[in-house]
């Protein structure tokens, strides 16, 4: 028979180790520079460490409020992110969060932009470019289960059950997310994705220097998003082309030849995958 030797290591264990690595990159990109001087505390805990508990609750795969309790004994959980006062309590998190939601929005656009524009020993991140030169730029919608429950426009969506349809953008082979909208469950793929463009595609502009290949599925077949990736192209000088699914249904043969005609944009290429 085999012996167990039962021991108390002189250190504690953790099973959110993967908390250094978000801690280490919001470290480098120096978030508290980029909130605290411009969302000031009187007293209490800093905004920064708000939004990093926050982060840290999501990348946990929770976004309760109420997760945070489970966390604030967790010393590895503060030192991880480089909390500098304390974890915050799930009452103050929620009422920081509901008072600077409006002015924090675009502030996971600018910390996205500054984690994948760092530079690794030297070099810039390798998203990933297809064969043909061009890095891809994928975007889909799916549906998010939330039958039950009473939140705010929870609706029907596609795949038949109640929930949120949110907008995914990813950049490269390697699958680099720079966009996760959430949106009404009701709402269309197309419907004023538009929107998302304006912010996707700079992104994606400055941080790759090859052209840009936008893919998407039947959902986006619309002219009204081709123009705006063409418009887009031209407004940042960008060599951009695009694949979209063809759906027969909405857009007949000839809409696509008479569009094409009359916004035609000799310096940019554009492409359409009839399937």
């Amino acid at each position: 028979m085999t012996d167990f030797v039962i021991k108390q290591l002189p250190y504690d264990l953790s099973n959110q180790a993967g908390l250094a690595l978000i801690g280490k990159y919001l470290k480098r990109i120096n978030i508290n520079a980029l909130i605290d001087p411009a969302f000031p505390v009187r007293s209490g805990i800093a905004n920064s460490d708000i939004l990093k508990s926050y982060l840290g609750l999501l990348c946990l795969g929770k976004n309760d409020f109420d997760a945070i309790e489970g966390q604030r004994k967790d010393t590895f959980f503060a030192r991880a992110l480089h909390l500098m006062s304390a974890v915050p309590s799930s009452p103050t998190l929620r009422q920081r969060l509901d008072t600077h939601a409006p002015d924090w929005f675009e502030l996971a656009e600018r910390i996205n932009a500054a984690v994948l524009g760092m530079r690794i020993a030297g070099r810039p991140v390798d998203f990933g470019a297809l064969p043909c030169g061009y890095v891809p730029l994928d975007l889909d919608t799916f549906a998010m289960d939330n039958s039950g429950t009473a939140k705010e426009h929870v609706g029907r969506t596609y795949a038949g059950v109640d929930g949120y349809c949110p907008l995914a953008c990813y950049l490269g082979t390697q699958g680099f997310c720079l966009e996760l909208a959430l949106r009404p469950g009701t709402q269309h793929s197309a419907c004023e994705s538009e929107y998302n463009f304006e912010r996707v595609l700079p992104l994606a502009a400055r941080l790759t220097p090859a052209p840009l290949l936008v893919r998407a599925d039947s959902g986006f077949d619309s002219a009204k998003l081709m123009c705006a990736i063409d418009q887009q192209a031209q407004a940042l000088g960008r060599e951009m082309a695009f694949i979209i699914k063809w759906n027969p249904r909405s857009t007949p043969v000839e809409t696509i030849a008479r569009a094409k005609a009359v916004d035609a944009a000799p310096p940019m290429e554009i492409g359409r995958a009839h399937v």
